[in-house]
């Protein structure tokens, strides 16, 4: 009995569903609820409904170009009246002017007359009419040529455009007119004055109702789509302004049809269509050639009536419904899409074969809501089913203690356990849909994949993968955990990868404690500044960067005079309460980026590394002699002390670590000697010295007259393309009897001087000039990067220098990139900040040089308008042993790469470091693997052989 019942009130479900989805469609048609959505099935149709244009259709435009040398609109009709001689001179088939003609020309009477004669002469010019209000909320009146161009011309088409609800241009009316649909449209009219056969038959719906003639009323009849041919600027063009003067061969337009219209902006009336996108409407003049096109190959849509559009709607959905009746219940999630599918040909179909346009919104809702109304029981047991899965598996992560996070293929969270909620300092709620570089950050200090380089990794391999070391993981409320992290990938019942899930083991306590000794061994227990053996570290570090780049390290070997005796005289604590006030002050001398150790009871050494560490040694100790003028404060007393100073440099005064230190201790023992309360240079003669600085300032001066700089340009790669892509321009000096000065060396002088900026406009032109050289050898178009020094960039009229070099030397801003140093930018940021927004005004490529070696710039790095980070070749000297080097690379290319910027390592010379990168997607590089810097003869041959890596390394490290 019980069977029975569910039986009938199974059948008599499914038969309510059968009479209800028919009068659910005849409302919807009758209301038009859908008829967006058609709209938007109708503009797919049509956007992949491409064909070439007519090649009997011609548009002269009334463009931009037209009016700079034409003069402002409107333009005397004489114009007009020569472009149409010139055009029938040519045996054009036709002509319309979408242009109205409405007002005498008072400017120029005898214009009219000029341009009434060349419409008779020509007797195939169609002239447009429209409608027009009065006034607002008056009458509509018809707006026609003067009199006398109407009668001159050889029919009058209407240039009416109704647009849909959307606001988009779909269709037009063959016939519209104020009282009456009198005037045809302005390209049937034009195919008229061609082929009066045109009138015969005409095609498209009518109106439902008898019009009633109103001459109040603007009326139109013959509805048709139009089957756009292509976006905006499918048609062949040309400039009006260059059919005038006779540039274009009257070859053009023999036996085509002419269409003349605007197309500037600001004074075209434009239109959005299906084909035109958001950013770039249709100009009326190529709307009227889509038109004209359909009308001669017979391709203007018809839209079925209302009452053809509801028996076809009713026969999709019964057949779907009849389909669900006969197969078993399996099989109607197939069937659904089996109709759904049947509609949307049926409807292509009758678009493409027989020219007409079926609605089909209703069709497909209907069948759409048919499949779950149908098939609700065993949707509803589906539904309970995986309801109690997911309960069952939020038990399981929620017993366990390790943080469980669950990620789409994108990296968005879709479930948190608690332990994740609560190490990630945030609930479920709130951090759903985020990435995981959004909720925390990763100190990488560790080296080797991020914690959210582990989802990547582990899609990407498609297997279980982890992280061999722990990592730090600081959440949104700046609380640090040590993890150690895997990463499992979820699959779908296809076996591909859905997501990932990630599970985190908390190892905070045990990481403090490695923390905590690690600490100990390299820090000076009382001052906390790094002791003798990371100092030792940190100089063999800066002694590889210096090497590699022709740079400079300095020491300074401080020693506090007589500090033994007042330790002695004050007792133990507090000679250690005064060591830690002198450790304050003197890391308040120096830089961020500076090292200050403390290698002995009363001694400290700095470690610099800068281009300029002879004139910062210097300085830096004139500021420490400086700052022990003022005395000393520990528990409640002054003390006076004194300092001992001796400074030594990299490369001169030694070449490895040891040297360099014996020898800043040779210094400062020699300071003793001289009174203690100076310092000392580890040289022979001071006066010696500064006299070659002032002779090597003057003989850069004769070297810029006597053009003895010159420009070499090392390749940059793109590891995309495999190819070459840019140059860098890198100054070089060869003088005639030093031999090759380093531009270590002359550079800094040349800033100092004031030189660097005649030598950075003449770098600056010289490049430029060479790119365009290459560019007209047919080479290919390679971007050239330039540096900019801080006065050049810092001038007043750096924007118009550079704006005017581009214009004498011919390159494109497109191929120049200007390479800054993140230190200038930190000159003046918010001045730098203008200054970057008005070169890429210009157009010209902005690129940060030397990144990662500047101290405070990622705080303003998202404000800056560069286009790609250039990584210092100093990360890439220990990156293949050195886990903080390889650390901080990574996290600059995985920065740049979210913020949108392109990435470029310098410095890449050897295939380690080379498949390094290109594991992690650094975009381009550069460096002696490939090539050095050479001269501009050098780089076409460079190019011809595909620029092979100068060692013996496998080249299909390129490919």
């Amino acid at each position: 009995m019980t069977f029975s019942v569910r039986s009938h009130t199974h059948w008599w479900r499914r038969a309510g569903l059968c009479l209800g989805l028919p009068v659910l469609a005849l409302v919807l048609l009758q209301t038009d609820w859908l008829h967006r959505w058609d709209l938007l099935i109708y503009d797919g149709y049509i956007a992949t409904w491409s064909r070439p244009p007519a090649d009997d259709i011609v548009i002269v435009a009334i463009d931009e170009q037209s009016l700079r040398t034409l003069g402002r609109w409107p333009w005397s009709r004489r114009l007009h009246a020569d472009l149409i001689r010139k055009l029938t001179e040519a045996d054009a088939k036709g002509i319309a002017m979408d242009i109205v003609f409405a007002e005498p020309d008072t400017a120029d009477p005898v214009a009219d007359t000029a341009l009434q004669a060349a419409l008779a002469a020509s007797g195939r010019v169609v002239l447009p009419v429209l409608s027009e209000q009065t006034r607002t909320g008056g009458q509509l009146v018809e707006t026609l040529p003067i009199a006398a161009l109407t009668q001159a011309a050889a029919a009058i088409g209407h240039v009416d455009v109704e647009l849909d609800p959307d606001g988009i241009a779909r269709n037009i009316y063959l016939k519209a007119g104020l009282g009456s649909p009198y005037w045809p449209t302005l390209t049937l009219a034009l195919l008229a004055v061609v082929d009066p056969s045109h009138w015969q038959a005409l095609s498209g719906r009518r109106p439902t109702e008898a019009m009633a003639p109103s001459y109040y009323l603007w009326q139109r009849d013959y509805r048709v789509l139009i089957p756009f041919a292509g976006p905006p600027g499918h048609f062949q063009q040309f400039s009006y302004e260059l059919v005038l003067r006779g540039a274009v061969n009257p070859a053009a337009f023999h036996d085509k049809y002419v269409l003349v219209g605007a197309t500037a902006g600001g004074m075209d009336d434009a239109l959005p269509t299906p084909v035109s996108g958001l950013a770039r409407p249709m100009s009326g003049v190529e709307f009227n050639a889509n038109v004209l096109d359909a009308l001669k190959r017979g391709l203007l849509l018809q839209p079925l009536g209302d009452p053809w559009s509801l028996l076809l709607t009713l026969v999709l959905l019964l057949l779907t419904l009849a389909l669900y009746a006969l197969f078993p219940p399996r099989w109607t999630l197939l069937l659904a899409v089996l109709a759904l599918l049947v509609t949307l040909t049926a409807d292509l179909v009758l678009l493409h074969g027989f020219h007409r346009w079926f609605p089909p919104a209703v069709a497909l809702f209907t069948q759409s809501v048919s499949y779950p109304l149908w098939s609700w029981r065993r949707l509803r047991n589906a539904v309970r089913s995986l309801f109690e899965k997911e309960q069952l598996a939020k038990a399981t992560l929620r017993s366990i203690d390790d943080a469980v996070i669950v990620t789409n293929t994108q990296g968005a969270v879709e479930y948190l356990n608690p332990v994740a909620e609560t190490m990630l300092g945030g609930v479920f709620a709130d951090l759903q849909g985020k990435t995981l570089g959004a909720i925390f950050r990763a100190d990488n200090g560790f080296g080797g994949y991020s914690l959210v380089d582990l989802v990547a990794l582990c899609l990407e391999k498609g297997r279980s993968v982890g992280l061999s070391e722990p990592k730090v993981l600081i959440n949104s409320q700046g609380r640090e955990y040590a993890v150690r992290a895997s990463a499992v990938p979820l699959r779908d019942q296809k076996g591909q990868v859905s997501g990932v899930v990630v599970a985190l083991a908390d190892t905070t306590e045990t990481h403090r404690l490695g923390q905590q000794m690690a600490y100990q061994a390299t820090h000076d227990a009382l001052t906390e500044l790094p002791n003798m053996n990371l100092l030792r570290d940190r100089l063999g570090h800066a002694i590889a960067r210096a090497r590699h780049d022709d740079g400079g390290v300095a020491l300074l070997h401080v020693d506090l005079d007589h500090f033994k005796k007042v330790n002695e005289g004050l007792g133990r604590a507090a000679g250690d309460t005064l060591l830690k006030v002198v450790a304050d002050r003197l890391r308040d001398c120096a830089k961020k980026e500076d090292t200050l150790a403390r290698t002995g009871a009363d001694e400290f050494i700095y470690l610099l590394e800068d281009t300029r560490v002879l004139e910062r040694g210097g300085d830096l100790a004139r500021a420490i002699l400086q700052c022990f003028e003022t005395p000393f404060q520990a528990e409640g007393h002054d003390y006076f002390l004194t300092a001992s100073i001796g400074i030594c440099f990299f490369p001169k005064d030694g070449v490895d670590a040891e040297t360099l230190l014996k020898n800043a201790d040779t210094a400062m023992q020699r300071a003793k000697e001289k009174g203690r309360d100076n310092f000392q240079i580890y040289a022979h003669d001071m006066h010696v010295r500064a006299l070659e600085r002032l002779t090597l300032e003057q003989e850069l001066r004769y070297a810029i007259e006597r053009n003895q700089l010159e420009l070499h340009y090392q390749p940059q790669v793109s590891v995309r393309e495999g190819q070459v892509v840019g140059v860098e321009a890198l100054l070089r000096w060869h003088h005639p009897r030093r031999g090759r000065v380093s531009p270590m060396t002359f550079v800094p002088l040349a800033e100092e001087s004031g030189l660097i900026e005649m030598i950075g406009e003449w770098a600056l032109r010289t490049a430029c000039v060479q790119a365009k050289v290459w560019q007209d050898q047919q080479l290919p178009a390679l971007k050239m990067a330039v540096n900019m020094s801080a006065r050049q960039f810092l001038r007043p009229t750096m924007i118009e220098d550079v704006g005017r070099i581009l214009r004498e030397t011919g390159l494109e801003p497109a191929y120049l990139e200007l390479e800054i140093t993140e230190s200038l930018m930190m000159v003046d940021v918010e001045s730098g900040i203008i200054a970057m927004h008005a070169l890429k005004a210009i157009g010209v490529g902005l690129s940060i040089d030397d990144f990662g070696t500047g101290y405070s710039s990622l705080n303003y790095l998202k404000r800056f308008p560069i286009d790609r980070l250039k990584i210092d070749k100093s990360f890439l000297i220990g990156i293949e042993t050195n886990q903080d080097d390889l650390a901080i690379t990574l996290a600059m290319i995985a920065m740049a790469h979210n913020m949108g910027l392109s990435v470029i390592a310098e410095g890449v010379e050897n295939a380690a470091q080379l498949a390094f990168l290109r594991a992690h997607r650094c975009d381009e590089f550069q460096g002696y693997y490939f090539s050095t810097p050479v001269p501009a003869r050098e780089i076409p041959a460079l190019l011809k052989k595909h620029l092979e890596p100068s060692s013996s390394a496998p080249t299909d490290l390129l490919s």
